[in-house]
């Protein structure tokens, strides 16, 4: 998994089938929580079950990790889904990191 925050939603007028009814959010990489890091971060499209909103730290799954949080279990092969926000994340305070 990989952190990352929401900055958005995609809007599409057509989906391929298995995509129909899911929410699509654009996810902008990060290691930290300070957007200005993220201004040259990758950006990823990921399904999101738990409806984040712009701005919502987000751990994002990717792979078979991605179909499990849609549809777990060992029968997931057919579910179109390459990244998914698995986790959404409280705010984590700036001094918990020093130890």
């Amino acid at each position: 998994m990989k952190r990352g925050i929401l900055v958005g939603e995609i809007w599409a007028s057509r989906k391929a089938v298995g995509l129909a009814g899911r929410s699509l959010k654009l996810v902008v990489e990060t290691p930290s929580s300070d957007l200005g890091t993220a201004l040259y971060a990758p950006l990823t499209v990921a399904i999101d079950t738990l409806d984040g909103r712009a701005g919502q730290e987000v751990l994002v799954a990717y792979g078979s990790g991605a179909r499990n949080v849609i549809l777990p279990g060992p029968n997931n092969r057919a579910v179109l889904a390459d990244a998914a926000v698995a986790v959404l994340l409280d705010t984590i305070p700036s001094d918990s990191h020093k130890g």
